[in-house]
């Protein structure tokens, strides 16, 4: 008892008392139990606390609190991490989550804290300084708790979304499934090399989750399989992929995979398009220029690039641009006014469908 960590709370401190107390009792002793030099989980020592816990009232947190004490990991029979911590301060970040946050991301953060209990460490060492997004030792505990001991890869979005927060997986570039190689190879040769570069890190992203293409792509003809869309979206909200994989996958498989409001980005992706926009006249209107950027992420949405619609030199009435800014109007819910905007942006003289 004398050779506790000074830091180790009152309440690990008894719980430790009352093992010792148990172990004289069933005429055992420490010495007999205790780990050996870099030992984590001595089996003598777990079964007999289980069982102290299970069969003769010991308290639940006595297994936390050896780990505590003396940097085990000591688990369950299930062999689970405990589901609720037991550290006030653990206890105080868990109420201190938004009300919004959904009960599956409430239990992985939950299940996290339980197992820096576990480890021995605490989120106050960890957590993020006023301001941090991406505190560099949190990170690595996530991804290592993942990795290594088996907690959900939905840990880190739960801890994103849960304190706002970017903290990523580690950065895999290099594929390992023959499968998603495959699908690489299969991308045209023209293909823009920022977007092949978008799949490459989706491809790794799904692998790193433990998905595969195969189970995700479209049926022969389909543009927007919700599983592939979902998956994407969520990739690009909680797990920090670029904001154009969504376009990039739409222009590579032909797809119409939106984002998650189900409107088009407000900003394109394409280096080409983002030149479009840069030369733009500065009497442009904020609103027009707002119209025109809509109207480009549309493109890359369906594919299609300014490039190819473009008007020839002195040209003012080009038809398959009108097609286009016509079609995503009708059809796709752009606003009325794109028209108008592409028309003053560029000096064209796009035209609305006759109606009789």
């Amino acid at each position: 008892m004398a050779q506790l960590p000074e830091s180790l709370s009152s309440t690990y401190r008894s719980n430790i008392s009352r093992f010792l107390y148990h172990l004289e009792q069933q005429n055992q002793r420490w010495s007999a139990l205790a780990p050996t030099a870099g030992e984590k989980c001595p089996a003598a020592l777990e079964a007999a606390v289980n069982t102290a816990i299970k069969d003769h009232g010991l308290h639940k947190n006595t297994r936390a609190a050896l780990n505590h004490g003396f940097d085990l990991v000591l688990q369950t029979p299930s062999g689970h991490v405990r589901l609720a911590p037991v550290q006030p301060e653990h206890q105080a970040v868990m109420a201190q989550l938004p009300k919004t946050l959904t009960s599956s991301y409430r239990s992985n953060i939950s299940r996290f804290l339980c197992h820096l209990e576990q480890q021995g460490q605490r989120w106050s060492a960890l957590a993020p300084a006023a301001g941090e997004v991406r505190p560099a030792a949190l990170e690595a505990a996530v991804n290592t708790a993942i990795k290594d001991h088996g907690l959900d890869t939905g840990t880190r979005a739960a801890i994103n979304r849960g304190f706002k927060l970017v903290l990523v997986v580690p950065v895999q570039l290099t594929l390992g499934l023959p499968e998603h190689q495959t699908v690489m190879t299969q991308l045209p040769k023209t293909f823009d090399r920022l977007y092949r570069s978008r799949i490459l890190r989706f491809l790794c992203h799904l692998e790193q989750q433990g998905q595969r293409w195969s189970a995700l792509a479209p049926a022969a003809g389909e543009e927007r399989p919700l599983a592939l869309e979902a998956v994407v979206n969520t990739a690009i909200q909680d797990h920090i992929l670029h904001p154009s994989t969504r376009a990039a996958l739409n222009r590579g498989f032909n797809l119409a995979l939106l984002a998650p409001s189900g409107r088009v980005r407000l900003t394109p992706g394409l280096p080409e398009h983002q030149t479009v926009m840069a030369q733009l006249p500065d009497t442009l209107i904020p609103k027009q220029r707002s119209n025109i950027s809509r109207f480009l992420c549309h493109l890359e949405q369906q594919g299609q690039r300014w490039s190819a619609l473009a008007p020839a030199a002195g040209g003012e009435h080009p038809a398959a641009l009108e097609a286009a800014v016509n079609t995503a109007i009708k059809d796709h819910g752009l606003e009325a006014g794109a028209r108008a905007a592409i028309n003053h942006g560029f000096k064209l003289k796009l035209k609305a469908p006759f109606r009789r």
